[in-house]
């Protein structure tokens, strides 16, 4: 049997013979986790023990690794970065703490941080590329607090990572016919698919932001404030799902559900429905992007509806936009008509 190994989890077994799981962090106090490892119980409390908790990094000698990361932690350089971004940045510095906390950043070579990012490229690269990133602006920080001259990050080439696969129209239809409307998988998708929004927007997702055929949205990752057009199969999947409580999708309780959860539920959708693991929730925002370019949307259109303001990452989403259908349209409006 395999076991579910999890970071800063800790198990032993009470006077009483139960098993009893802590999430315990150094420097920090302990937090209970509930129900069995795997079940939707036990990954929310560890992930909300995880989100929550900041890196366990103690005080240290002026000019450390780990003395820096406490002052850039502390900088309005940090604070003015998003929630979302902040957990992030964190655990990618309190791994850097605990690994390379009591060397010099002055003395840190440019083959010394290629090697903290190659440390994690070796079997994440997507990972590494994070790393790198944050690394960079740390760096950059310990340049502006004059702990060192140069910024050793810049010009390290980033892994040339995979995309995530855009779901087909086949596969749209696939998970349709499985999940039928009324259901809170279909309502799920269909909240997905036809907002385009990413899984921590959707389930932030609430009746009242519903107002005269438009969807209020307030994206986290970017702040970019957007209304949609409610589309009718939208309309429909909404309608037809029981719900309870102001959250457009929540739990059996009418309770809004976190972001984890609404990924979990789409994973299980997806193995019900027979298809491949590469169907990932963000692939629907994904699919609606290629939708709308095959439709004839012009990138700015696209944008209002994915919040997206760079062109290049508007043409890296719809970059599975069906080429046949794209090459027709294009000659249409050349104009295609044989001459006398």
């Amino acid at each position: 049997m395999t076991s579910l190994r999890l970071k800063y989890v800790k198990v032993y077994r009470d006077r009483h013979g139960r098993v009893r799981r802590y999430f315990r962090r150094r420097g920090q106090k302990d937090l209970p986790l509930k129900g069995q490892p795997g079940t939707t119980e036990f990954m929310l409390a560890y992930q909300a023990a995880f989100d929550t908790h900041a890196p366990a990094i103690n005080e240290a000698k002026a000019g450390t690794f780990r003395k820096l990361i406490i002052d850039y932690c502390r900088s309005a350089a940090f604070a003015n970065l998003k929630p979302s971004s902040q957990r992030l940045y964190r655990l990618v510095l309190e791994r850097i703490a605990e690994r390379h906390g009591h060397r010099l950043v002055r003395d840190a070579r440019r083959s010394d941080v290629r090697k903290m990012i190659e440390e994690i490229g070796a079997a994440r690269p997507a990972m590494a590329n994070v790393t790198r990133a944050v690394l960079r602006l740390f760096m950059q920080y310990a340049v502006d607090v004059e702990v060192r001259n140069d910024n050793p990050v810049v010009g390290l080439k980033a892994y040339r990572t995979g995309t995530r696969h855009t779901w087909t129209d086949d596969e749209l239809s696939e998970f349709e016919r499985r999940w039928p409307l009324g259901t809170r998988e279909r309502l799920a998708f269909a909240l997905l698919l036809y907002t385009g929004q990413r899984v921590g927007d959707i389930v932030k997702m609430r009746r009242s932001d519903i107002t005269d055929g438009l969807i209020r949205v307030v994206q986290q990752k970017t702040g970019a404030e957007l209304s949609i057009p409610m589309h009718h199969a939208l309309k429909s999947a909404i309608k037809a799902t029981p719900t309870k409580g102001i959250a457009l999708i929540g739990d059996a309780n009418g309770r809004p559900i976190k972001r984890a959860t609404l990924t979990l539920i789409m994973r299980k959708a997806v193995d019900s429905a027979g298809l491949p693991p590469r169907c990932l929730p963000h692939g629907l925002r994904k699919a609606m992007m290629r939708r709308l370019a095959e439709h004839g949307s012009s990138a700015k259109e696209i944008g209002a509806i994915s919040g997206h303001r760079s062109l290049k990452e508007i043409e890296r989403y719809t970059a599975a936009a069906d080429q046949i259908k794209l090459s027709k349209s294009a000659m249409a409006r050349l104009g295609n008509k044989k001459r006398t």
